[in-house]
């Protein structure tokens, strides 16, 4: 997982204004294989999966437990949400400290402030390891020193939690609100009809958000939304089909019990979340081909460029 210090022209950005014909997107589609394999993506994802595991199991405890402070009998419902997300074993592998959490109310606020701390610190770690992969897949050093790059990490990693905890509130507190405005305009049934199918577009809005969040973790040359939607589109699919047939896999055929026995459920939660990132970094890989020019036909060899050191 080394960062190159020079960039082939071929993978140079493409000119401001060069319109992307149906041919250059499914070059781009093709080599974005071949650049995961040749870029050790796959050992990035490893990293990720691990910051993620740090801060994904603080951040839920904390959202089980603001949530069941303000709103005891919301906790069973929102426990039971999150683990459906979960495929085969591992939805059991998260209800169970997530149920623990909910059970312990006198030391509720202390669970809160070292999950909040712990979950910040390890998601801080995460985008760092991000950040680094998204410059090695630019073939960019990044040369902003460490201390100009802290704060943006932190509010980023906070952004991203706050996100987390969003989604969780969404899927929980607004079905009573949306039945408490129905019956407020005389519609108690319609009102909560419509947030059930209103539900999920919010939550893959906030998805959408979290994605191109940790894109703009890479190269300025890389930001924005237009050019990071192509990449968290494709990202947002191989995530959803990655997750149904690997849900598949180890509910119908996979023989992770026999193998692991009562870590099972944990195996699977981290199979599932390395899927998860190498979907993320399958998707940031993607915008970089589309950015990367076609070959010139006349040109036998490539050029160097030198790179730039982009924050």
């Amino acid at each position: 997982m080394t960062t190159q210090t020079a960039v082939p022209a071929d993978r140079t950005t493409t000119p401001a204004g060069r319109p992307r014909t149906p041919r250059h997107w499914l070059t781009a589609l093709r080599r974005t294989p071949v650049s995961l394999w040749n870029d050790d993506i796959t050992d990035w994802a490893a990293a990720l999966t691990y910051y993620a595991i740090l801060a994904l199991l603080p951040a839920l405890l904390v959202t089980v437990s603001v949530i069941g402070l303000a709103n005891p009998d919301a906790t069973t419902a929102l426990i039971a949400d999150i683990t459906a997300f979960a495929p085969a074993e591992s939805g059991e592998a998260l209800r169970r400290p997530l149920e623990a959490a909910t059970e312990q109310r006198t030391a509720v606020w202390l669970l809160v402030g070292t999950g909040s701390v712990s979950a910040i610190w390890s998601a801080c770690s995460y985008l760092a390891v991000f950040r680094r992969a998204m410059h090695a897949m630019h073939h960019v050093r990044d040369n902003r020193p460490p201390l100009r790059q802290a704060h943006i990490i932190v509010v980023s990693a906070v952004g991203l939690l706050v996100l987390l905890m969003t989604s969780a509130f969404a899927l929980v507190l607004t079905g009573p609100l949306a039945r408490w405005l129905g019956r407020r305009v005389g519609l108690p049934h319609e009102g909560e009809t419509l947030w059930v199918i209103l539900k999920w577009p919010v939550l893959l809005c906030l998805v959408a958000c979290l994605i191109l969040v940790l894109f703009s973790t890479g190269p300025r040359s890389a930001r924005g939304i237009r050019r990071g939607l192509p990449g968290g589109v494709l990202a947002a699919f191989l995530w959803l089909t990655a997750s149904a047939l690997f849900a598949l896999y180890a509910t119908q055929v996979g023989s992770y019990s026999r193998l692991y026995g009562s870590l099972a459920g944990l195996v699977v939660f981290l199979i599932w979340v390395w899927f998860a990132n190498l979907s993320l970094l399958a998707g940031a890989q993607f915008n970089v081909e589309l950015d990367r020019p076609e070959p010139e036909k006349e040109s036998g060899k490539a050029a160097v460029t030198p790179a730039t050191g982009e924050g």
